[in-house]
């Protein structure tokens, strides 16, 4: 069964497919759509809706960025003003997807050469998942890891090094442990759940 994933960036693509990979294999995707940021997916909900209506299931993923919302706030928000279908599958990671990655503590601490109590242990609780990340990094005895996700100082006012969405896409790709993860990442663990259930429904 093909389906049309709807992401904010490349490292949300990585993730997402991983996902797919893991718990829905009998989930191919047809097309990614986005790269663009949450806005875009949400000014495209609408003609995201009308392909999952008519066409192929669409994962949607996305941040809830705000600590002062909630996933199913920012479902119904998006969602406003049309009827979501069955087929439509919107999962929201907190507070950024990074967090899903950071759950897997022992993987991000081998991946970075760091002792695993260096790693946050709750990591939806971290009010930016992102700038953890990128500190970790900053710590690591891995010379290229550094100078790939770390800014350089002095450079414009990017929050994240040259090549942060390409090294961090390869750890969720290659290293992450989502099993692992699943375990501290409640908003990963639905996702989780949601995506396997598509795949049996539509394996049915």
């Amino acid at each position: 069964m093909y389906v049309t994933l709807a992401i904010e960036d490349r490292l949300s693509d990585a993730v997402a497919n991983r996902l797919i990979a893991d718990y829905a294999p009998g989930l191919q995707v047809f097309e990614t759509l986005g790269f663009r940021g949450s806005d875009y997916l949400r000014h495209n909900l609408h003609n995201l809706n009308q392909i999952a209506n008519n066409l192929r299931p669409v994962l949607v993923f996305t941040d809830l960025d705000s600590p002062a919302s909630c996933p199913p706030a920012l479902v119904q928000n998006w969602t406003q003003g049309i009827r979501p279908s069955p087929n439509l599958l919107i999962r929201v990671a907190i507070l950024e997807i990074e967090a899903w990655l950071l759950a897997d503590r022992r993987g991000i601490a081998r991946w970075m050469a760091l002792a695993a109590n260096r790693i946050p242990a709750n990591p939806e609780s971290i009010l930016d998942p992102k700038r953890t990340l990128v500190e970790l990094a900053n710590r690591s005895p891995n010379r290229q890891l550094r100078q790939a996700i770390v800014p350089r100082r002095g450079i414009g006012s990017s929050r994240t090094g040259p090549d942060y969405n390409q090294k961090v896409s390869e750890f969720a790709a290659s290293h992450w442990n989502p099993e692992t993860a699943r375990q501290y990442a409640p908003s990963l663990n639905r996702a989780i759940i949601r995506i396997a259930e598509l795949n049996a429904r539509l394996d049915a």
